[in-house]
């Protein structure tokens, strides 16, 4: 399947439309929808109030994993599902799914606790299957050191080392929402859903307004045979916009991440970093040029539009840190930036802790005819879209008997381009006289996979889009062009925080470079200089540090 830009729609093209499929929600689990509804012939529309993956999609530990902690708390449907579309998930975008290994180390007189966790891999290994990830290892105390400097030697035995996945969130949901409108979809971010349109008791289309439009902006209306609310922590919202009551119960859990420099943490593996204040342990991944630490996991009642990480939840990580690398005397000093995102679980009756509540999803249709789809994981959002889908076709055929179900292909569909380069080698060749240095041509390779080759030809045309963004790091000016031309990002926080990751690993960083990022939008989208300093005085606004 041939590559296609990703433009927004324009509002005026889309009012009075009528599509088979209404997404509300661009988050993974409405890219997942949208993309397993138009393969299987809906005409989809999916709408996004931010940015895609601004939600919780671009905050998590950005793995692709089965869920070992899930295990702890007896969840093993959840996990069983989720080792095996981690074994899928490889396979249909290799280029965004990259294997990891995980170090457990074991210490002396934590007897009980060594055995739990061998037996827990062992049953982790067994779900999985025969897949490439393989069996666990055990490690000797050298092995550990070598993998994880500077950890604890003190009672050291050695420890355990298993494979699962990491990835780029954001990209990841950008990628998948791509891939849906390459098979006839259309998506539209900064597009809020104000209003569901009833007709006899049932929701027939939305109210959208389209934020990005700025002073022109004006609300319009698209009609749906059937609507999804995908919108996660913000379902109980989206359902109430009818007038009825939500019938699906979020309990939005906080989950908080840190981010380093890999020299104040030089690990080549990720690790699980025990807390010192309660029986939780943290993941800390290497992830680009920095190490990602996380997450906490704490019930929240505050503004789902603004979740910030506090103080003290960023000491809970790094005294875990401390306690587990006690040489690396890490600071707030240290920490190059943080954020915090919101897991949209499903409450259960008895479940104290949002620890202990299950990342099962839920699926319920209202009276009103709107199918609300919640909880779950990043992991497992291709099976939740499927089953998503077979309740709109289970809609659908109400409606006209004549509809016939198609089933979902999604476990085929390769998620991004199937076109352009299959190595980084390749991508050097194609890159020859641009004169890029090789960890950009790295990074881009591991950023875009086989659309790398679009960006680097950004630059053979205009040579001076070769300039780094910020001072160390390897981004280039390129990704800011065709961020907007070919990824419809609309604002300097759509360039620094999804399209590029500047603000989770480096907020300094991306202040620093949200002038240029503003300057180089403004030619491109032909911002006069009152827009483009509103957009760079938001951004700096809400990166600034207090």
């Amino acid at each position: 399947m041939s590559t296609k830009p990703l433009r927004r729609p324009a509002s005026k093209e889309l009012s009075g439309r009528e599509f088979d499929l209404i997404v509300i929600g661009g988050g993974i689990t409405g890219a997942g929808i949208a993309l397993d509804a138009a393969s299987r012939g809906l005409s989809t529309i999916l709408f996004e109030k931010g940015d895609f993956a601004s939600g919780t999609s671009s905050k998590s530990t950005k793995l692709v994993h089965g869920g070992l902690r899930y295990l702890q708390n007896l969840q093993f449907a959840v996990t069983l599902e989720s080792v095996r579309e981690r074994e899928l998930l490889e396979k249909l975008a290799p280029h965004m799914v990259w294997r990891l290994p995980f170090v457990i180390p074991q210490y002396r007189g934590k007897r009980f606790k060594n055995m739990k966790v061998r037996a827990g891999l062992s049953l982790y290994d067994l779900m999985a299957g025969s897949g490439k990830n393989g069996s666990h290892k055990r490690l000797t105390p050298a092995e550990v050191l070598s993998a994880c400097p500077g950890i604890r030697v003190d009672g050291l035995l050695g420890g355990l080392r298993y494979y699962d996945c990491r990835t780029d969130d954001a990209r990841y949901t950008l990628e998948v929402i791509k891939t849906a409108c390459e098979h006839g979809a259309l998506a539209m971010n900064h597009a809020q859903v104000v209003n569901l349109s009833r007709r006899k008791g049932t929701v027939y289309g939305v109210e959208v307004h389209d934020r990005a439009a700025g002073a022109a902006s004006a609300n319009f209306t698209v009609r749906g045979k059937v609507v999804v609310n995908a919108t996660g922590v913000w379902s109980q919202q989206t359902a109430q916009l009818s007038g009825g009551k939500s019938l699906l119960e979020v309990a939005p859990a906080k989950g908080v991440h840190i981010a380093l420099k890999q020299s104040r943490l030089p690990i080549t593996d990720a690790i699980l970093v025990d807390s010192v204040h309660d029986d939780r342990f943290c993941f800390a991944v290497p992830w680009y040029d920095s190490v990602i630490v996380g997450t906490t996991d704490t019930p929240y009642d505050g503004d789902l539009d603004n979740v910030q990480a506090e103080p003290e939840e960023v000491l809970y990580i790094l005294d875990a840190l401390n306690a587990q690398f006690p040489f690396a005397r890490l600071t707030l000093g240290d920490v190059t930036a943080t954020f915090a995102g919101l897991r949209p679980l499903v409450r259960e009756k008895g479940k104290g802790s949002s620890a202990e509540v299950s990342r099962k999803h839920s699926l319920i249709t209202a009276q009103d005819g709107v199918i609300s789809i919640a909880g779950g994981k990043l992991t497992t959002y291709r099976p939740m879209a499927s089953e998503t889908v077979d309740a709109v076709f289970q809609r659908l055929t109400t409606l006209d008997a004549a509809r016939k179900i198609v089933p979902s292909t999604t476990d085929k569909i390769m998620v991004g381009c199937e076109a352009g380069v299959d190595g980084l080698e390749q991508l050097s060749e194609f890159a020859q006289g641009a004169k890029l240095p090789n960890e950009t041509l790295a990074l881009l390779y591991s950023m875009y996979g086989k659309r790398a080759t679009e960006v680097v030809a950004l630059m053979k045309e205009r040579p001076e889009l070769g300039k780094r963004i910020s001072v160390g790091h390897s981004y280039i000016v390129a990704q800011i062009v065709y961020a907007v031309q070919n990824e419809a990002a609309c604002t300097i926080d759509d360039v620094l925080s999804r399209r590029i990751r500047l603000t989770i690993t480096d907020n300094q960083g991306a202040l620093q470079s949200a002038d240029l990022v503003s300057r180089v939008m403004a030619q491109e989208l032909k911002w006069d200089e009152r827009r483009r300093n509103g957009q760079k005085d938001w951004f700096t606004t809400r990166y600034k540090r207090g």
